[in-house]
């Protein structure tokens, strides 16, 4: 199977498409700089391989992005009606498409990459048809599933419990053992249990991947625990404002940060002023 219709995009990526025989489709394809085309026809040969066994893994994960979904956002709301209804986990397949393939140069790091098995896919599904949909494969294991995030199949996401469905009922482990050890003694002397994730599950996954990079942010700055630091970030005029002004979660984790630094460094005034000042929206 090779490479057809190829041509240099404006990113300086080969592009291309190629048949997909597991879906009996074409599919586009892109080749990162660098890549050789010897490499590109083994990731493509690699694409031939797909089989039952490995799509029925992808089809558990996605499972997991749409229990989700449906669990913490309005997605799928439909009275009477069953959202997006299957009869097992390949009936899913109807829902979702890969549309693309991302090839990239096998890092020179990792002993006998050019020899691994792996898949870059992205495309869609329609309950999250916005963000997108991204699958990597690694040695013939999925590595990460859930919304697109321009993600390199190199990476580690052993640990990345947000956002990545291949994790998600570790990841469901975690928040209850979170839940339930997030009583913090108040200077009044009275308990108090968080529901910090509570709150934010209903923004969809990227939003509370978002806030945990924050929280965390607070406790590395502060030196505290995480619990902590939810209590901490709770207490800020900032967190309140993220609460009114939906346009503040649109913003960048860096911006977050500053943001969080301005008013702990100054006031609240001078956060008003920079939000003013950094916003392409107006706050008022």
């Amino acid at each position: 199977m090779g490479l057809k219709n190829s041509f240099i995009n404006e990113f300086g990526q080969v592009e291309g498409i190629a048949f997909f025989p597991y879906f009996q489709k074409n599919i586009t394809v892109l080749c990162q700089e660098g890549v050789s085309p010897e490499y590109a026809e083994k990731c493509l040969g690699y694409l031939e391989e797909v089989d039952d066994a490995l799509m029925l893994r992808i089809c558990k994960y996605a499972e997991n992005f749409l229990k989700d979904t449906l669990d913490n956002t309005s997605v799928g709301e439909l009275g009477d009606e069953e959202a997006f209804p299957y009869d097992d986990l390949p009936d899913l397949l109807r829902y979702i498409s890969f549309e693309a393939l991302y090839i990239e140069e096998p890092p020179k790091s990792v002993a006998g990459a050019s020899e691994i098995f792996v898949l870059n896919l992205t495309g869609g599904c329609e309950w999250w048809e916005d963000e997108g949909l991204q699958c990597l494969v690694r040695d013939g294991e999925v590595v990460y599933l859930g919304h697109f995030g321009n993600l390199s199949v190199w990476g580690d996401y052993s640990e990345m419990y947000i956002g990545n469905y291949v994790l998600y009922e570790s990841y469901r482990e975690r928040l209850l053992e979170y839940k339930q050890n997030m009583v913090i003694q108040t200077d009044n002397g009275q308990m108090r249990t968080q529901s910090f994730y509570d709150h934010w599950n209903g923004k969809g996954a990227p939003i509370r991947q978002k806030i945990t990079e924050l929280v965390n942010y607070v406790a590395a700055k502060e030196g505290i625990s995480f619990g902590e630091a939810v209590i901490a970030l709770e207490d800020t005029f900032f967190y309140q404002l993220m609460n009114e002004y939906p346009r503040l979660l649109d913003e960048d984790t860096d911006f977050w940060h500053k943001c969080y630094d301005v008013e702990k460094e100054t006031d609240a005034g001078e956060l008003m002023r920079h939000l003013c000042e950094n916003c392409e929206w107006d706050l008022f």
